[in-house]
């Protein structure tokens, strides 16, 4: 949907369930590394709200991935894309795990160079997603995060039909249903599976109690060994 081709007399919460629809996260879907996780997280500043999200997300076109540092200066979240930015906790193990896939340095100022101006960029290799189109702070926030689930699972099996990403991280064990339901096929408990020439890998939320970094690097030296790494 285009901001600026909306139907007259859509209300706000008509926009709000547009989002809710079409809005998948940041990037593009011919990205070779693709993330998927439950939802975008919110700070408490944004005290739940969800108007200055949706202010951003129609003024970018209102379409199905934008461009994350973009979004985030029109939402006037300056941290994590600033000239040093602080890593965004999320963001940063899996971006520990896609360094040490690729075989690169793993330090922080490595990790912090590439989540500002690399991460869910338009012209970058990262397609970061979510199953839900609703930010919320965290899963106690209601937000009807059934709506359109089935349709956007649907979406991402196509985009990944598509587009064959050389690899697919989905993250957050409590939406494992939906993990197998876009692999086609259940994990096995090393969480690895190939889909044609994809390989796929279902993990804890990054943020769980106990995750180590130990984990990320090892899953990713996993992954190397049994994925395809496109050379960059």
């Amino acid at each position: 949907m285009d901001s600026n081709n909306k139907t007259s007399g859509q209300t706000k919460d008509d926009e709000i369930h547009e989002m809710a629809r079409h809005c998948y996260g940041y990037g593009h879907w011919s990205a070779p590394y693709w993330f998927i996780g439950p939802e975008q997280g919110q700070a408490p500043e944004e005290n739940d709200d969800l108007n200055l999200r949706l202010k951003a997300w129609l003024e970018l076109g209102g379409g199905e991935l934008t461009d994350c540092r973009e979004f985030h200066a029109l939402i006037g979240e300056k941290r994590w894309h600033r000239e040093k930015p602080q890593l965004q906790s999320t963001w940063r193990p899996l971006l520990l795990l896609l360094m040490t896939f690729l075989g690169k340095k793993t330090d922080k100022d490595i990790l912090r160079s590439y989540q500002r101006d690399m991460w869910g960029s338009t012209d970058g290799d990262t397609c970061v997603i979510e199953l839900s189109g609703l930010a919320a702070r965290n899963l106690k926030v209601p937000r009807d995060r059934d709506l359109f689930r089935e349709e956007r699972i649907a979406v991402i099996k196509e985009r990944m039909r598509q587009h064959t990403p050389a690899l697919v991280v989905m993250y957050g064990l409590s939406e494992i249903k939906h993990w197998n339901a876009i692999a086609g096929k259940s994990f096995p408990n090393e969480g690895i599976v190939r889909l044609n020439s994809s390989i796929l890998a279902c993990t804890p939320h990054p943020t769980g109690y106990g995750m180590m970094n130990e984990y990320w690097t090892r899953l990713g030296d996993a992954l190397r060994r049994r994925g395809s790494v496109i050379e960059t």
